[in-house]
Formats: structure tokens, sequence, C-alpha cells
């Protein structure tokens, strides 16, 4: 009973939340959101320092300063993900989805998602907006994703209720059921698997942005037990409720005989692709996630440079086109 009352009052800030964004016009609430993605930056210390250690790790810059505006935009393009996922039930339905998206999708992989009964691994990363991309896919196919059920049993039901998934199957993160992954290939659905994250267990050592990353290896493993295409892509922010939507070519492979081998080599090119599209928007990536571990996190930073950190918490951020409103 206790734990159930403690979900309920966790559970009634989130459903106001929800009551203010529904109110507010589209500019409005995603500048509350990224007031929101500001204050988080202000209090949330350790997700902050790696966050910015983790864009100095990544090479894109070396400049401390620059370091620094890139993590805090990437926490304001966090808070903003919420908003505009709740604003998409509405506003991107198949008959506005042109109002709102750009598609940059090379030939072949339109031509996979035009053909009738064929399945794909839609692979993607913490980039953009993930929420709203498995939203888009699902207007061309039907699209089973795998997703962690919130623990909170009254937030998860009024979300469900409030944005049904018609053309969307959440299969558990942690499901028993050893099929649940390969039924929607069989029966020529999309298969969404976010793959950027760290791997605590059945994952395999990659190279991410030139250091060692333990990463998710389902792609591959779906992909050599069907012989099923995998598409990477995201869905960028280019504007208030304006969106690219971008994938790569379809990545393939021919079996060498060597499982793990192959594994690897797969997981790899995902690698190379999710940094490729990191590069694009850089803002925009979930960085304050601990992508590396173990030696691979312990880079050469000199002291000085947390120093810049502390100095620019309260300084004004300099926002990138991509993630203003």
């Amino acid at each position: 009973m206790r734990i159930l009352l403690l979900d309920y009052l966790e559970y009634l800030p989130m459903r106001a939340a929800t009551a203010l964004v529904d109110a507010l016009p589209v500019r409005a609430a995603l500048s509350a959101a990224r007031g929101i993605g500001r204050l988080s930056w202000h209090l949330l210390r350790k997700r902050r320092r790696t966050a910015i250690r983790n864009v100095m790790l990544s090479g894109i810059t070396t400049d401390p300063a620059e370091a620094v505006r890139i993590a805090r935009a990437s926490f304001e393009s966090f808070a903003m993900l919420s908003v505009e996922s709740l604003k998409a039930m509405k506003v991107l339905t198949p008959d506005t989805v042109n109002e709102h998206v750009t598609f940059s999708l090379p030939p072949a992989t339109q031509a996979l998602i035009d053909k009738a009964g064929q399945p794909v691994i839609f692979a993607s990363a913490h980039l953009g907006n993930w929420e709203i991309s498995g939203h888009l896919i699902s207007f061309s196919k039907p699209l089973v994703a795998v997703a962690r059920t919130l623990d909170n049993p009254f937030a998860q039901r009024f979300l469900a209720k409030r944005n049904p998934r018609r053309r969307i199957e959440i299969v558990a993160k942690h499901s028993r059921d050893r099929l649940a992954l390969l039924r929607p290939l069989r029966s020529g659905k999309f298969l969404g698997l976010i793959c950027d994250q760290h791997a605590a267990s059945n994952g395999v050592e990659v190279s991410f942005f030139g250091r060692p990353a333990q990463t998710v290896t389902s792609p591959a493993r779906m992909h050599l037990a069907t012989g099923v295409p995998i598409v990477f892509g995201v869905c960028f922010r280019t504007g208030p409720m304006q969106f690219e939507m971008a994938a790569s070519e379809p990545l393939s492979i021919e079996p060498t005989g060597d499982r793990e081998a192959d594994i690897r080599a797969i997981t790899q090119r995902i690698c190379d692709i999710t940094e490729r599209f990191i590069l694009r928007h850089p803002e925009q990536y979930l960085w304050a996630h601990r992508r590396w571990r173990g030696k691979a996190a312990d880079p050469s930073i000199p002291t000085s440079f947390f120093a810049q950190e502390a100095h620019s918490v309260g300084s004004p951020t300099t926002t990138s086109p991509s993630t203003s409103t």
C-alpha cells in the first residue's frame, strides 16, 4: 500500500505536467522544456560532468568551452524530446506528416519501406527524437519496438491510454519470450532497436569514436538469424515540431561461418554509421549516458577543464539552429 501511495504521489506531477503541455502552444511548451533542460544542467552535476567528459572523449572537439556548449544543448534537447513526443500524437498524422517532416532516405532504403511484406530491422540511437522516429515509421508499416516498461503503474496506464500506439507494439526490454523479436520479422514488420548504450551483458566490444565500448548486439544477431536487412535511422529536430527523418543505406553481410566475428563486424558498422549521424547534430545526442566504462572513460583531461565547466554553469547557452524554438 505504501509503495502504491508513493507511486501515485510521483504520478500526480507527471499528470499535471502533461496537462500543461497539452494546454500550451507548441512554441511555449518547447520554451518551457528548454528551461527545464537548463535547470537540469544546474542540478545534475554528475550527469553534467559525464556529458562534458563524453563530448571530449568522442574527439568532436578539444575546446572545453565548445564541449560545454554541446553538452548543455544536449540537456535541452532531451527535455524538448518529451514535449515533442506528447504533441506529436495530435500534430503528426499521416495527413500532416509532409508539413512537419523532410525525409532523407536513400533510394534503396525507400524501396525496402515501400515493398509490401518486406521486414526491416530499424536500428537507431538516442539522437534527435527517437520516440518520433518510431511514430513516423509506423505510418509506413507496423513497428515492433523494444522498450522498458515504466516502474510506475499509474504513469504506465495513463500514457498508454493517452498515446494509443495503433501500429506500434511494445516488447518489454527483458522479455522472456525468445521469439518476440523474430515474429515481427517473419510477418513483414519493422523491428525497432536502439543500440547505442552500454551493454552490461551480451554485448561485444567495438570501437565508438575511437574508444572501446561494450555495445548492444541485437541488430546483428537478428540479421544473422533472419537475413533481414538493417537500416540505421534517426529523426533530427530542425525547428519547432519540424524534423528530418534520415536513414542509411541498407546494411547486410554474407555470413562467413564465424558467427562471433560476423556479430562484431556488423555491430562495428552500425557504430560507424551512428558516429556519422551524431556528427551532423552533436547537440541532439544523449551525452549524459556513461557510454564508455573502465580505461576507455579515463582520458587525460587537465584540471583546468573542469574549472571551465564550473564557470560555465551560470552562463547563457549559445543554442544551435537545430535546437532553437
